[in-house]
């Protein structure tokens, strides 16, 4: 594995993402200071429901992504990727008009058909979207793939610009604004790809038949991705179900947040993918151990940022105080989620064991689920209902970590028992005593757990100088 032309193309990603922080970051700040917790909580609705949009395409995304990683534009066939595009869109064209129907007739209030409708359309537009950038990754074009989302956040930021400045208080103008972008997006995306149609089409019965053994490839991943959004998904479809649109729309600003972090951890696994497809066994070893230390020793230092953010945040939103009082709950997710998205999913995808990710994934959305439940109607706390989530998270990335290293005869590490002390330390802390000496008694037991590994710390520093 080229290790400077991987950082280079995660470096692109990156900046990609930095600008879509700098989005997110104007969201989550001005948005729901201007909408109100009740509007905020239908346009964070819509946010949630266009996550598990990706369940539509049914894994054909993933199937091509899996199939065609690592080959160049030169040797990909151009043709199968278009007439898979081409039934992929017509598939996903009539799903989006039947859930408009049914929304319509349902019953349910004005705002949410709202809601289901351009979420359905949503689909459409983004599952496009997805599936031409999947390919320009497994091409290894991440370049083009981040300039598409470089492009998106950019068109948004104008009308989001323009309703803000005029103080638009409804959600509605939000939605059909981030669709617009979305649009966008696929009109770029599709514009550097724009040779594939010529290569032809199969026909819709080839077509059709290409795409199902994509999905069969796929699904295993695409399910599993699914499973792995459902583990924080439960808790929040329960909690709206529960307590109603104002805190699923509060406990929906403290997840926006963690979502400003776990973008750039997203886009490091996209590079990662077809780069270590071309690896070998020793490399992708090295990789492994590497990086699971590596994370393992920086992440948690998002502990010591929930202080002076939570501070600024309250003073610009005071009206989200109980937002901050559950990030405290669900912020270890940064740290092991997002080291499991780089490391242990990576691995799985790499070594085509999709099968193992999805038990793991299901199994971790039955342990959530469970506990949410009790949390929810047995001991009728929001509070109880996130722990179990996050515990259920926590316990999947140790497990994975266990199996990854067996499968690759890489021993295990004694680090993640101080990280989950580290862990449980921030919350106890925060939670007993005041911010200031939290702070600072935090930052101490962070020093110590590098001081702690203070050899590995050294190796790398040095790994990071060689590269």
């Amino acid at each position: 594995m080229n290790a400077r032309f991987v950082i280079k193309n995660m470096s692109i990603a990156f900046l990609a993402q930095g600008i879509s922080l700098a989005m997110g970051v104007l969201q989550s700040l001005l948005v729901p200071k201007l909408l109100g917790v009740t509007q905020y909580g239908y346009w964070q609705l819509f946010i949630f429901y266009t996550g598990y949009v990706g369940f539509f395409h049914l894994g054909l995304n993933d199937g091509v992504y899996l199939i065609n990683g690592g080959k160049s534009r030169a040797d990909i066939d151009k043709r199968l990727i278009h007439s898979q595009f081409v039934v992929s869109i017509a598939f996903q064209s009539i799903v989006a008009l039947i859930v408009s129907v049914v929304a319509v007739v349902s019953g349910f209030g004005i705002a949410r058909v709202f809601v289901l409708v351009c979420s359905a359309v949503f689909m459409v537009v983004q599952n496009a979207a997805s599936y031409v950038m999947y390919v320009l990754q497994a091409m290894n074009e991440t370049k083009l793939s981040s300039y598409s989302t470089i492009v998106e956040r950019g068109v948004f930021l104008i009308p989001l610009a323009l309703l803000l400045l005029v103080r638009v208080r409804a959600f509605e103008p939000y939605v059909i604004a981030y669709i617009f972008s979305s649009v966008v997006q696929v009109i770029y995306c599709l514009y550097h790809v724009r040779e594939f149609p010529h290569a032809g089409f199969l026909g819709w019965g080839n077509s059709l038949r290409e795409g199902v053994k994509s999905i069969r490839v796929g699904s295993k991943l695409m399910i599993a991705n699914i499973a792995s959004g459902l583990i924080v998904g439960v808790c929040r479809f329960a909690i709206d179900a529960k307590w109603g649109i104002q805190t699923f729309g509060e406990l929906s600003f403290a997840f926006s947040l963690l979502t400003l972090y776990t973008a750039f951890v997203a886009q490091a696994s996209m590079v990662l993918f077809p780069s270590l497809k071309q690896s070998n066994e020793t490399e992708i070893k090295k990789f492994y151990a590497h990086a699971r230390d590596t994370l393992s020793l920086l992440f948690p230092i998002v502990y010591a940022l929930y202080f002076p953010m939570t501070w600024l945040l309250l003073l610009w939103l005071p009206q989200y105080a109980n937002s901050m009082a559950y990030l405290v709950f669900i912020l270890p997710i940064c740290v092991f989620d997002s080291k499991m998205d780089i490391t242990c999913t990576t691995v799985f995808k790499v070594t085509r064991e999709e099968s193992r990710l999805l038990y793991i994934n299901v199994v971790t959305v039955a342990i959530s689920a469970l506990g949410v439940l009790l949390g929810t109607y047995v001991f009728q706390s929001v509070y109880v209902a996130i722990m179990a989530t996050v515990a259920a998270i926590v316990g999947r990335s140790i497990y994975s970590e266990h199996v990854v290293a067996k499968r690759l005869c890489v021993g295990e590490t004694s680090i993640t028992i101080f990280e989950i002390v580290l862990t449980l330390s921030f919350i106890i802390m925060t939670e007993l005593l005041p911010p200031a000496v939290a702070f600072l008694g935090y930052c101490a037991a962070y020093i110590l757990y590098l001081f702690t590994y203070r050899e590995r710390v050294r190796e790398i520093v040095g790994l990071l100088r060689r590269i």
